[in-house]
């Protein structure tokens, strides 16, 4: 597995992709800071305050690496590398793994030193400050951080079902809907029914919402571990029965 992770590394430093969402964040970097100086001057939101908001509600960072996993994955197959690497007897199971190691950590890197930045550019500004319900904010992050990992392993067993840069990215964006898609199918028959409770979305915990109400977290776990869960073992069974060519 560390081999494989290595590996990985290694092959996202010769990628130009890599280096184009290195750079696409830094651009947003820097467009969040000025668009953000008013916000913060009119709200007063303190160092700590934005740091933990930039880390719960960015998403465009997720979605360019999630587009950089999907282009990884099929250019693995595209140019042959995935037919070196399970011809070495590596256990496609462990560059499963790997791969949604590998991506959601290095995407988590970035948007935590994007955080970052973001809080010590308040802090200049209005103050380090503290935050309430600390709890609360907590559980925000753990969720967070598995919310990454499960879109992350989205986008790679889309890829890998369809070997596929776009295609893959376009589905995995498309999954955390499908619930969504189906009340609307049915509400054409006049048949209502509220699938809320597969919503990620639903009880994802939100920055300006913080409460001493904690009840939201555990729904909230088990709907994106759940998610996580299926996408590993449709992925991971998928690629199995794959024959690499």
């Amino acid at each position: 597995m560390k081999n494989l992770i290595k590996g990985h590394i290694y092959q996202l430093k010769k990628d130009y992709f890599f280096l184009g969402c290195i750079i696409f964040s830094l651009i947003y970097l820097g467009l969040s800071i000025k668009f953000n100086s008013l916000r913060i001057e009119l709200t007063g939101d303190n160092g700590i305050e934005t740091m933990i908001n930039s880390f719960l509600s960015v998403n465009i960072i997720l979605y360019a690496f999630m587009l950089l996993t999907a282009n990884t994955v099929s250019e693995t197959y595209r140019s042959g590398v995935m037919k070196n690497i399970i011809g070495r007897g590596i256990k496609k199971k462990n560059y499963y793994v790997s791969m949604v190691l590998t991506m959601s950590v290095i995407c988590l890197t970035v948007i935590f030193i994007y955080s970052l930045i973001m809080g010590y550019f308040a802090f200049t500004k209005v103050g380090m400050g503290a935050i309430s319900y600390p709890i609360y904010h907590l559980l925000s992050v753990i969720i967070r951080i598995i919310f990454i990992f499960t879109y992350i392993s989205f986008v790679v067993t889309a890829s890998i079902i369809t070997k596929n840069a776009i295609t893959g990215f376009i589905l995995s964006i498309i999954i955390p809907y499908i619930p969504k898609f189906l009340e609307i199918f049915l509400s054409i028959f006049k048949i209502n029914i509220s699938f809320d409770f597969l919503k990620i979305s639903h009880y994802m915990p939100s920055f300006y919402d913080a409460s001493n109400d904690l009840s939201f977290f555990m729904p909230s776990l088990f709907i994106l571990l759940g998610y996580l869960c299926l996408s590993l073992i449709i992925g991971i069974n998928v690629f199995k029965k794959q024959d690499i060519k």
